[in-house]
């Protein structure tokens, strides 16, 4: 242990609030010199700089200056430091103290001995300052002034502001008539003698400081220090900064020492709510975010913007209610890019990141019931423009969506987005065609129950206007087809809001894993489509499967029995070739596979009484089957 009365330098007493400031201070200035010196040269001013070091129990620790000191030097950035102080012997106290340190010769110092608005003052003639981080630490009220605070953050680039308002001290001499000139340049303004009227004196004397801070800083943030044995004030950490990224880092740089919170209150911050613990904050966070961005979309950046200074959430707060929202499927979040180096989907939340509450992207379209050209189709609708399944067989739709440039590439069209319009298009569509249509098909160039890879469910709004459309389609009388590679929602065994007709089925062309995580990477996992179909099947409704575009032996080493064997329980099956993929082409004798694997579903067919149609240009298909999904002229069964 250091002897005191041996050190070459004067110490006095540290307090328990200012430990806790310096911790801050420490945490926060590390990051901001990492951050902002990684690109530019540094300026730290302190201002009231003090002794230099404190002393409690025998132990020595060191001020704001050597910890800034420390932190420059620890990071090797090219930083230069001023330290004023109006006390002269402070100031030569100071010196002793670094030299007592020995920092290196590289860290580079300046030491006044002066008034610090009128020094800062002189400071900021220099024209093109680097990045400045300012301390001022004054140790009563009245010594800074907001004309100097308004001076630093105008004069330069990149200010970053940490001020230690004497709030206990402000409040004991507000009602001084001597001193009304010397409060008035505090706040800058008149109106701090409004705050000594009526109740909630100190959210009023806060509340107009940080105001007038925020007319000359995009981001201020005030941080309550109680005195160490008592609920009452002694001041507020004032944080300037005008980077969200800044106002961030130093929420958590406080939070870090005070049990998660932005006010330090002494012994009393050891008393953990039971509130906290059970997540009340974040359900508070998350009817907040609902309350003010409800049906609207927002990037995060804009989310962090709005609430990073106006509410005492942390980033990570923010985050975690976000991530909820998302699971409890109240939002959507867009991410951009929404795959990551390994093709992965990212599950990050960032800056550009595009948050959807209550809400969906969206387009809209002059029109959407038509009639399809596809050989076992009628009439179908496209209510949802691109697939978050990302197919890579490859998807005829995504190459046709590309080639007329209506998307610009694979991420442009993993991004799906509904048709806002599309229950309206269809109450003056269907009256129009409604004579002409068998069935309505769902769909043929995206998916009605498109799989959420990363919440690991459908999609909830996709699969809501799914629902509408195909009751909607029902009440009118029309039979509906339903083909996804998704999950089905139990919803559907509702026979009152849905007919039985209506007929679902899945894409299956592989039991495969290492298939799916090659072309099929963001749809449903096979087991799952397949369970929600047979949930469907056992609930008597009608039920399908498409084998198509089924894989060559070159491209996966498969027994297409496996696969049959596992969908015995359908009610019909359409099976076809890959095509448009070179290396299906590659297949040794690739005519000779198809015929085998269509004899086998034939066979396969017959022996458990499935209906079957074999796409054209595939060995075995024919014109018989095309009317698959046609209703039967006798079939007496009313849509109910």
């Amino acid at each position: 242990m250091i002897e005191l009365e041996k050190l070459p330098f004067t110490t006095e007493l540290y307090e328990e609030q200012t430990e806790l400031k310096h911790k801050v201070f420490r945490d926060y200035f590390d990051k901001w010199v990492k951050i902002v010196g990684s690109a530019h040269k540094l300026n730290y001013i302190d201002g009231f700089a003090g002794l230099g070091a404190y002393r409690r129990n025998g132990k020595v620790y060191f001020g704001s200056p050597i910890i800034a000191s420390e932190v420059v030097s620890r990071n090797e950035k090219n930083a230069f430091l001023i330290f004023i102080d109006n006390d002269k012997k402070v100031i030569q106290n100071l010196e002793k103290v670094i030299e007592y340190k020995n920092f290196s010769k590289d860290l580079r110092f300046k030491l006044v001995n002066g008034d610090f608005n009128e020094t800062i003052g002189e400071i900021l003639k220099v024209d093109n300052i680097a990045p400045t981080f300012v301390f001022v630490d004054p140790f009563g009220f009245g010594d800074l002034y907001y004309d100097t605070i308004r001076n630093i953050m105008q004069r330069i680039k990149k200010p970053e502001i940490i001020i230690t308002f004497m709030y206990n001290a402000v409040t004991r001499f507000m009602e001084s008539k001597p001193l009304e000139k010397t409060i008035a340049k505090v706040f800058g303004t008149d109106a701090w003698k409004d705050t000594l009227q009526g109740g909630e004196r100190e959210k009023n004397i806060i509340g107009l400081y940080v105001s007038q801070l925020r007319r000359i800083s995009k981001f201020v943030f005030p941080y309550r220090l109680t005195f160490p044995d008592k609920n009452r004030t002694y001041y507020y950490l004032v944080h300037l900064t005008n980077h969200p990224l800044g106002a961030s880092i130093m929420k958590s740089s406080f939070a870090k020492y005070s049990l998660g919170k932005v006010e330090w209150l002494g012994e009393n911050s050891v008393q953990t709510s039971l509130a906290d613990i059970m997540g009340i904050k974040v359900n508070k966070i998350k009817g907040l975010l609902i309350e003010k961005y409800n049906r609207q979309c927002a990037s995060y950046e804009q989310i962090v913007v709005d609430n990073i200074d106006t509410t005492p959430y942390l980033e990570s707060q923010l985050k975690d209610a976000l991530r909820e929202l998302e699971s409890d499927g109240v939002v959507y979040i867009e991410r951009f890019p929404k795959l990551g180096k390994n093709r992965r989907p990212l599950i990050s939340i960032r800056y550009e990141t595009k948050i959807y509450f209550n809400s969906f992207p969206s387009i809209e379209r002059k029109s959407l019931l038509y009639e399809t050209k596809v050989e076992y189709g009628n009439f179908t609708v496209n209510h949802v423009f691109g697939c978050a399944h990302g197919c890579n067989y490859p998807c005829y739709a995504f190459m046709m969506a590309k080639s007329y440039g209506k998307i610009t590439d694979y991420e442009d069209w993993i991004h799906p987005r509904i048709v806002s319009n599309a229950l309206e298009l269809l109450d003056k569509e269907i009256p129009k065609y409604k004579d002409a249509i068998d069935f309505v098909h769902l769909c043929f160039s995206t998916d009605p129950f498109m799989y959420d890879s990363v919440n690991k469910r459908p999609f909830p709004v996709i699969k809501d206007l799914t629902l509408r459309i195909i009751e909607k389609l029902n009440v009118n009388g029309l039979k509906a087809t339903v083909l996804t590679k998704g999950i089905y929602p139990e919803e559907l065994t509702d026979k009152k809001r849905f007919s039985i007709d209506n007929e679902y089925g899945i894409t299956l062309v592989s039991l495969k894993d290492k298939f799916k995580s090659a072309y099929e990477p963001f749809a449903a996992p096979f087991d799952e489509r397949m369970n929600s179909l047979e949930m469907l099947r056992k609930k008597g409704l009608k039920t399908w499967v498409s084998i198509e575009p089924y894989p060559t032996e070159n491209i996966s080493k498969q027994e297409i029995e496996e696969l049959l064997k596992r969908i015995a329980f359908v009610d019909k099956i359409i099976f076809g070739k890959m095509n448009y993929n070179p290396e299906a082409t590659k297949c040794e004798n690739n005519e000779g596979f198809y015929r085998e694997c269509s004899e086998k579903v034939i066979d396969f067919c017959q022996k458990n009484k499935i209906q079957l149609h074999i796409k054209k240009g595939t060995p075995y298909s024919g014109a018989k089957t095309e009317s698959l999904f046609k209703r039967n002229k006798t079939d007496k069964r009313k849509l109910s």
